[in-house]
Parts: structure tokens; sequence; C-alpha cells
């Protein structure tokens, strides 16, 4: 094979004479892709990322290093996988050239500056307490050294680092830290806002229909948004077909299992059918699209992914990898999730601002309330597609942290934000909807004052009504609460069982579940005091 125009006679040289392997025109990734590297400019087949997926050799500011590294990372994309050498080069980018570029490119010995560009980033790293970032950066430097000692890296140094001990990447810390912006949704206040936006959202628009589709599925699945990105229509099926009553799974595809292709390995997933029916919404949408792509006059076979990319995946164009050519980009799948927050204007009552959600953050969620209901560990690390128990500890570890204090004073705080009533409140039955029909009168007895029953509103529900009453009542927007009703009285009892239900059961699920009621009864309780004022 012929050597690139960038390669220097220096590099020529040492090849021939030390039988050293040449820098190819192509290579054949282990996933099966061919990738162009005649040039310093590498397109790199990772639909996953399109923003990331070149490779810039030409920043490598000293030749020598440049052909080491384009060394090094051709044998990660052969025998590990594209993604590897992405952040192989990234990396080692980041730690050793991006600041280092002009001492470099003036230095005397070059050995002694790479041995000072290493050791500074080390130290670095030590003082942020994040030296497992120069993980790859050192392997780099101890693959040169093993086989190019003689293109300024020293065998001696390598000896020294290879005895040092590099700690792992310190694994749930956004989850442990419950960080208001990276951390799990707050079961109570922030996660229902998300949900009622999703089952109040009627928009028919194609990029609102994936929206919809995206935040249903983190929400279901805590999948990250590389496996939704490759889903396929074919992987969307009906167990029952013809049945009145259908029965759905979503086979997932897999990722990060040392697997070849993505799409080489499956989970199969139930389906809610209320989720189901996103799905159908836009596998309907995509298909009334009709999108079709050409690369070089020629058109692109569509295997129709769930989330199609209208404009086509460039990294997969350009490195001739037509099989995701109509895939989504992981960045894409997270824009989805922030564009539904952001037309929904959905702002956190803990942050005060819009809330900041993402598919990772949805992951966190899920693990975190099935850890608080009292799911094995085996079953959640199935569920999140783990491939042993290990990464779902930190999930247990805060199940009894996921439950706020309530008192009335924070129920009537965090409720103007929420907003779960919606009905009509009324001075008098004779205001009401079926205000003439006794039966459709409602009362509360308390759990703690036996005897005490306290008329508090009017059912406006024209057909027989299959909701708890009166608990749900203030979740309806059916529901008319009288103007003068107690209904600090009713906020006072519900956060009694709730605190009741906290200290008998270990299940901090019970606890959440009155949630929902109590800020609806503290919204109605608040206005109705507006009212009198």
């Amino acid at each position: 094979m012929k050597f690139s125009e960038s390669k220097t006679v220096q590099q020529n040289l040492f090849a021939n004479e030390n039988g050293w392997r040449e820098i190819p025109d192509f290579i054949i990734s282990r996933e099966g892709k061919k990738v162009n590297t005649a040039s310093d400019l590498w397109n790199l087949p990772y639909a996953i990322d399109t923003s990331s997926s070149k490779l810039d050799f030409s920043k490598i500011p000293n030749e020598n290093f440049k052909w080491v590294l384009k060394s090094f990372v051709i044998e990660k994309i052969e025998k590990v996988s594209t993604h590897a050498g992405l952040q192989h080069f990234q990396d080692i980018w980041a730690k050793f050239f991006r600041n280092n570029i002009e001492v470099i490119n003036s230095a005397p010995d070059i050995e002694e500056t790479l041995i000072s560009v290493v050791e500074s980033a080390i130290n670095l790293g030590r003082a942020e307490h994040k030296l497992w970032t120069l993980y790859r950066p050192i392997q780099w430097y101890l693959y040169g050294a093993e086989h190019y000692p003689e293109l300024g890296f020293s065998t001696a140094y390598a000896s020294i680092l290879e005895t040092m001990s590099i700690p792992g990447n310190p694994k749930g810390e956004a989850v442990r830290m419950e960080d208001p912006d990276s951390g799990p949704l707050n079961h109570s206040l922030e996660l229902p806002l998300l949900i009622k936006a999703l089952k109040t959202d009627q928009s028919k628009e194609f990029e609102h229909l994936q929206e919809k589709a995206a935040v249903a599925l983190s929400i279901a699945y805590g999948r990250n948004p590389a496996n939704l990105t490759f889903l396929r229509h074919s992987d969307f099926v009906n167990l029952t077909e013809g049945s009145d009553d259908p029965v759905y799974v979503l086979r997932i595809p897999r990722i990060k299992k040392r697997l070849v292709n993505p799409r080489d390995d499956y989970t199969e997933e139930f389906i809610d059918s209320t989720f189901a029916d996103y799905i159908h919404d836009l596998i309907k949408a995509n298909n009334e699209a009709n999108v079709v792509l050409y690369h070089e006059r020629k058109r692109v076979p569509n295997p129709e992914p769930i989330f199609i990319n209208i404009e086509g995946n460039k990294a997969a164009l350009l490195s001739g990898d037509f099989e995701n050519a109509y895939n989504f980009s992981s960045a894409m799948i997270t824009s989805l999730i922030k564009g539904f927050v952001k037309r929904h204007n959905i702002i956190s009552p803990l942050t005060k601002e819009l809330m900041h959600v993402s598919a990772r953050r949805l992951r966190y969620t899920l693990a975190t309330g099935l850890a608080a209901e009292g799911i094995s560990k085996a079953a959640l690390a199935r569920i999140l597609d783990h491939t042993d128990t290990q990464h779902v500890n930190v999930y247990f570890e805060l199940t009894g942290k996921i439950v706020i204090q309530l008192d009335k004073a924070i129920a009537k705080g965090f409720s103007q934000y929420l907003s779960y009533f919606s009905g009509q409140i009324i001075d008098s039955s004779k205001d009401a909807i079926n205000g003439d029909n006794p039966e459709k009168h409602l009362v509360f007895t308390g759990d703690q004052i036996e005897g005490e029953i306290k008329d508090i509103g009017v059912c406006g529900e024209a057909s027989i009504c299959h909701l708890d009453p009166p608990f749900s009542c203030y979740l309806c927007p059916k529901f008319q609460p009288y103007k003068h009703a107690d209904h600090e009285y009713v906020l006072e009892s519900l956060l009694n069982s709730r605190n009741e239900r906290l200290e008998k059961y270990e299940n901090a699920r019970l606890g959440i579940q009155l949630d929902e009621v109590i800020f609806a009864v503290a919204q109605v309780a608040e206005a109705c005091k507006k009212e009198y004022v």
C-alpha cells in the first residue's frame, strides 16, 4: 500500500528499515466498515456521534508523534471498535497536545519535552482528582515506547508509568450526589410534570412526534440515546396480531457489549399500550414523510429507523456506512428531549428554572424508582442492560432519599409550580354540574378523627366514574370543590397518612403515591384561601 503524502521521508525510512507496518490508505474496522486513512482527516463510520466522528491528525504538532498516534488508533479501530479509536484520539489530543503545540514545536529535546508534557498532565489530573482521565493517553505513551522508542518515547520513563495505579472512572457520582441538573429527577416534584406534559400533548407535527417518542421510551426503559438511534420499524412487534387487545414488544438493540454491531443482539421489552401509541404515531409519520437520501447521485436504501434523520447522518454518508445513513445521532435524541421540555416550558420546582432533562437523567430516575420499590439487584441490572450487578449498587444507596419531607407549608409552596388541580372551584352545589344529583356529591372522611365527615365538592362527570374518590378527585378536571370546604383538613389528613406509610413500610414508593393528590389539595386550599381574602 502507498504512504499518504503527509508522511515524512524519515517515517518512510523508519518503516522500511525496522519492518514496521505502514499507514495504509484504508483499513477495515472491527465492525466490518471501511475507513479511509490515506490523509490526515479520517471520517469514521460512527453514526452515533456525528459531531466528533472526524479525526484530524493535522493538529498533531510533531510528525513522528502523529505517525505513532495513527498506528495506535488503527490498532484500536481494527481490534476493539471504532468508538474505542475515537475515544483514544480525543483523550490523547486533549491531555497531551491541545495546550502544548508551541512547546512541542520548539523543543530542542523532543523526548524530554514529551516526558514533561506527560508529567504536567498527571500532576493536573491528581490536583483535580481526575487521574482516571489519563488512562488512554498513558496507554498511547506505553505503546510508543514499546514499538517506536526511536521516535521520542523513553523506555525508562515508560517503565515508571507502568507502575502507576490509575483509578477507574467514578461510577454513579451524579446519582450519588443527587445533582439537581445531572442526577435523577425528583420522583415527587419533577418526573410527574414530564409525564403530565406527555399525556396532554396532542401535537401531530413530525418533530413533536419524535420528541414524544424519545421522552416516552427514555422514561419507560432508561436506555442510553445510542440504543434508540438503532431502533427500526421492524423492532416494534405486535405479538397478538388481529386481537382487540394487542400486546406489543420492542426489540431494543444492545450497545457496549463487545458486539461487532449494535444490532447483533437485542433485549425484548413489553411496551405499555399508551407508550405504544407514541411509536405507532411516529412510524405512521415516517411512512408519510417518505424520506429518500442520495449519495453521489445514487439512492441510499432506507432501513426505516424509528427515529429517522431527514437530513441524513453525515458521519455515515461520508464514511460510506449506508446501513446507518438515516440514523439519528445520540446528540439528536438528547435534543428531542430538551426540545420537548422547552416547548412545554416545564419549570423545576427545585431550581425554579427550565428543567434539565436528558436520557441519562431519565435512566437514573427509572433506576432509583425501581430500587425504591424493592426490585432485586439482578432484576434492575437486567432492565438497565448491565452484564452484572456492580453498577446498580448506587441506586440502592439512595432508596431512602428519593422521598421528600412534606409538611403543609412545603406542600403549598410546591403546589404553585405543579398545578395538578385543573377543575373548577364553586360556591355551592347550585353552581355545579350534577349539583342536583346527591350521588355526585363528594365527602371526605379523615383517617385520624373517627366520624368526622367533610363535604368537599361535586363530581361533574356525566357517566359512571371509575376513579377512587375522594383521593383522585382533586386530580380530575371534572371535580368541582366547594370554596367553603375545609380542604386544609383534607391536606392535614393526607400528610398524616403519608407519614404513617413511610414509618410503617420500608418501600419508599408507598410514601410518594399520595404526593400528587397532596399537591393538588394544597393548590385548592391556597386558591380557596385567596378567594376569601
